[in-house]
């Protein structure tokens, strides 16, 4: 009975430098995906594994022969993660959704390199992550829905969306009325205007703001109109005006009204 082949050795630090420095100078000295899929179960380092992990993806499609084995041999862990995110191969997909449910401290990960395939991926799943309390899973959730957000009616894009406007943490909201700017019906309107407020949450007012500026429809821009003239003399008052006199369609309206408004 044959002997069962050996791990390759681990890399030590001087060799693991040595990569680093030639992962610097890719252009000049570029490691084929093969070099990369032998080098990469080697690295302790979780930095220059990433790195590594990273350049295999960009490989390409072609590369899933080379990343899948590793994802057999191998525990979960982000460089393969990123390798099957950026890779963009259909197998590359299913392997992510394999390691969905029990990916663990990774599973933002997971969801994060799912990001490219959001139109395939099973709404329940894209809702589970909005649903989830951590930020990652969040933010992940909302890159997921991005690519059905202009297919779903207003009430279900709401649905989805609208609790976490309130999230506690500012990125998630700011996340959230990013993705709600692509469309322009009057429900999904109130709800980013409904986020102007003076004591907001760092950054979020001004956001909506800049959102409805980013839309520059009749009604987002009322909507700016009615906020201006309460708010003018707030501190969110000159980003009104700002968002309001970038407004090149309705400008002649727009400065009419401005005029009308009491000086500052």
């Amino acid at each position: 009975m044959p002997s069962p082949v050996a791990a390759p050795p681990a890399l030590t630090a001087e060799q693991q430098t040595a990569l680093a420095e030639q992962l610097g100078r890719w252009r000049r000295q570029p490691l084929s995906p093969e070099q990369l899929a032998e080098l990469l179960p080697r690295i302790s380092d979780p930095h220059l594994a990433l790195a590594v992990g990273e350049r295999l993806g960009m490989a390409g499609p072609g590369a899933i022969h080379l990343i899948l084995p590793l994802c057999s041999s191998k525990a979960i862990s982000l460089p393969l993660i990123k390798a099957l995110g950026i890779c963009h191969h259909p197998q590359a997909r299913d392997q992510l959704l394999q390691w969905l449910n029990h990916a663990g401290e990774h599973k933002a990960a997971v969801l994060e390199a799912l990001a490219c395939w959001g139109n395939q991926i099973d709404p329940t799943i894209i809702e589970a992550a909005l649903d989830a309390p951590g930020r990652a899973e969040r933010l992940a959730g909302l890159g997921l829905l991005t690519f059905r957000s202009r297919s779903l009616t207003p009430q279900a894009l709401l649905h989805l969306t609208e609790p976490l406007l309130s999230d506690i943490r500012p990125e998630v909201a700011i996340a959230t009325l990013r993705l709600l700017q692509r469309r322009q019906e009057p429900e999904i309107l109130a709800a980013i205007d409904r986020c102007i407020q003076i004591n907001h949450l760092p950054g979020v007012a001004e956001m909506a703001i800049q959102a409805l500026g980013c839309i520059g429809s009749p009604l987002s821009c009322e909507l700016l109109i009615a906020q201006l003239r309460h708010l003018q003399h707030t501190s969110l008052g000159p980003a009104i005006r700002r968002q309001l006199q970038a407004q090149v369609r309705h400008r002649h309206w727009i400065e009419a009204e401005l005029l009308a408004m009491p000086s500052p």
